[in-house]
């Protein structure tokens, strides 16, 4: 998950714990324990109490239960900032073909025409997968508190969940990291084009983050493959960035958009304000795959 160029696959927040071994400057093997911030096809941000440098490579092992089996090489692209005493570092998975976060991602390129990202897995067999949901899987979702999907792995018929952290107290700990990871993405949908777009009436719960700010919760009310607009107690600056997941919960796995706000407006009434936005998209499909 390099901190420059534009992401390969959705970035999920999500707490798996690691253990990572390796050996120091000085030779000396160590084992630590990490857990991972953030999640993508080809690595992941993860949280430890050791030095690292940058291009060591590193074994990573899944430490919950009946994930142990799931064990990679990793090369450290290098230290993101702090939290407290331990160390935000990006990491990258040196075969792809490995599965280390047991996690399935669609084609990036077929996020266009997503209207909702989610992590879901199947509650059966605990497959977990990034679906990209249409605005008639989303109400369904919305009204099931689930989704009904055909599971490859069980080959039936399934309910699918939202996927939880696998260590609970570490789930503030990844929401503290405000915004990390969509900031260095560029490109715009146009206003113009939103209009096209099919547009869902709503009302699922958001979190609007913004760097150096604490998390918001928020009300979305219209959902498209463009955008969305949502009411807040917060009032955020036309044209700032900012990165929202919708439908958002606490103790699960969260897909934060990097979006941008194109519309304030005041509802006095309520206290309140109404955001329209703009998804921030990849520039081009070749810029995507160089990265």
């Amino acid at each position: 998950m390099p901190a420059t160029g534009i992401r390969r696959s959705d970035r999920v927040c999500l707490t798996l714990l690691l253990e990572v071994t390796g050996t120091d400057r000085d030779g000396k093997p160590f084992v630590e324990p990490a857990h991972t911030l953030l999640i993508n096809r080809h690595g992941a941000v993860i949280v430890a109490n050791h030095v690292f440098r940058a291009d060591q490579v590193l074994h990573v092992r899944r430490t919950a239960k009946n994930e142990s089996h799931r064990t990679g090489m990793a090369r450290v692209i290098g230290q993101f900032g702090r939290r407290g005493e331990h160390f935000l570092y990006g990491i990258e998975c040196v075969d792809d073909a490995v599965d280390l976060w047991g996690v399935e991602f669609p084609p990036f390129e077929k996020s266009e025409e997503a209207i909702a990202r989610m992590l879901l897995e199947c509650t059966y067999c605990h497959d977990r997968e990034v679906l990209y949901l249409d605005p008639m899987q989303l109400e369904s979702f919305e009204t099931n508190h689930g989704l009904a999907r055909h599971c490859k792995t069980c080959d039936t018929p399934s309910m699918w969940g939202p996927a939880s952290h696998e260590d609970p107290n570490s789930a503030a700990h990844a929401a503290a990291v405000r915004g990390f990871g969509d900031r260095t993405v560029s490109g715009f949908a146009g206003a113009n084009e939103q209009r096209a777009a099919v547009r869902l009436k709503t009302l699922l719960t958001a979190c609007v983050r913004q760097p150096d700010t604490d998390d918001e919760l928020a009300v979305c009310e219209e959902l498209s493959s463009e955008g969305l607009s949502f009411r807040s107690k917060r009032r955020y600056v036309e044209s700032s960035q900012i990165a929202i997941a919708v439908p958002y919960a606490d103790a699960t796995a969260n897909i934060f958009i990097p979006a941008r706000v194109v519309r304030v407006e005041a509802i006095p009434s309520a206290g309140l304000f109404r955001h329209g936005t703009e998804y921030i998209k990849t520039a081009n499909r070749e810029d995507e795959e160089k990265s």
